[in-house]
């Protein structure tokens, strides 16, 4: 059965009163919070209602009622759907400084974007923020640049289609041939050109049966570098910030799960799970308490969005907090992150 517009009208205003006291609304506090011409009996025969219905509850000490998952699920539903306006105006600071740190960062490195909007949305929110990396898997690989650091030191640089470039160093045997470096460079970048990375086509590029001992011999060399590209460790990178915001937030009650949760950030399999379902969403996803198969999860919400080109979802950001989270600046600050983050990929690499 559908909430009725005044039981809806309740249950929006005792979720929004715990979100921001800690504290279970009793029916006479609620009568004035909620402006309804009725009388607080008539609230509390509301009240029961919604608590057999599984969307309110009360702690034994007290007569006020507070909000399951089931209940915030319900607010939070309706926050998604209502007009993004209201979310994105709460968020505008933020996002406006947000926008503004990855507008400066374009030429720069898209990891150094991304570890900078993980640290503006967690100060925006004081919730821990976390930002997918765009995988490596079906990209394409845009550049390739060797360059002689020393006479017996190779430097490459990989630019790749979703924006990551991994970088390193390499120890040469012998003073290395300015001619043979220049012809691998061009070699590379032709073969490569517009081809998705796979480990297949690059044994077929480094291994091909045309090159030269010498030529087999220079990319030989390059393999162990190629194959960190398309290692499975190195295509979702997981970036964190503000761990030490939510050590501090109230609403954690529970010192246990917090524990559970910095555990988990260093199992991360299950995080990365729980991220990438919000990859093809197209929208933002909202899940709850209990709505988590891990356990470890279960006492806090997650508040994530892709963001990526067009055609294809790179990422996911996201938001980590207790059930008891400000869902409206949260739902705002992840959307708005994710539009910023889509627009940069966009206007540097597509």
């Amino acid at each position: 059965m559908a909430l009725t517009e005044r039981q809806r009208t309740i249950l929006n205003t005792v979720t929004e009163r715990y979100i921001g006291t800690g504290l279970p609304v009793s029916s006479r506090e609620l009568v004035e919070l909620a402006g309804l011409r009725v009388s607080s009996s008539t609230v509390r025969s509301e009240f029961a209602q919604l608590e057999e219905r599984g969307y309110l509850t009360h702690p034994h000490t007290s007569a006020g009622r507070m909000p399951t998952d089931l209940g915030y699920r319900e607010f939070v539903d309706q926050l998604i759907d209502r007009s993004a306006s209201r979310a994105d105006a709460r968020a505008r600071g933020s996002s406006n400084a947000l926008g503004t740190v990855l507008s400066e960062d374009l030429a720069g490195e898209i990891d150094t974007a991304l570890r900078q909007a993980t640290d503006a949305m967690s100060r925006a929110t004081n919730l821990l923020a976390l930002i997918l990396a765009p995988r490596v898997s079906g990209a394409r690989l845009v550049h390739v640049e060797l360059l002689a650091l020393h006479p017996d030191q190779l430097m490459y640089v990989f630019i790749v289609s979703t924006g990551a470039v991994m970088k390193g160093a390499i120890d040469w045997p012998q003073a290395l041939d300015s001619g043979l470096v220049e012809w691998a460079r061009t070699y590379l970048n032709e073969t490569f050109a517009d081809q998705a990375l796979t480990a297949r086509l690059i044994r077929r590029v480094l291994e091909s049966p045309e090159l030269s001992a010498r030529e087999s011999g220079f990319l030989k060399a390059l393999a162990p570098a190629f194959e960190k590209l398309v290692d499975e460790q190195y295509q979702e990178e997981l970036f964190v910030g503000g761990a030490s915001r939510l050590l501090g937030e109230s609403r954690l009650q529970d010192v246990s799960s917090l524990r559970d949760l910095l555990s988990l950030l260093e199992e991360r399999f299950v995080l990365l799970h729980v991220l990438r379902a919000a990859l093809d969403t197209g929208a933002v996803v909202v899940r709850i308490g209990s709505e988590h198969e891990a356990s470890a999860l279960q006492p806090f919400s997650v508040v994530a969005a892709g963001y990526g080109l067009p055609q294809r979802s790179l990422g996911t950001v996201s938001l980590v907090g207790p059930t008891r989270m400000d869902y409206e600046t949260a739902i705002a600050t992840v959307r708005e992150t994710a539009m910023l983050l889509s627009d940069m990929v966009g206007e540097r690499y597509e």
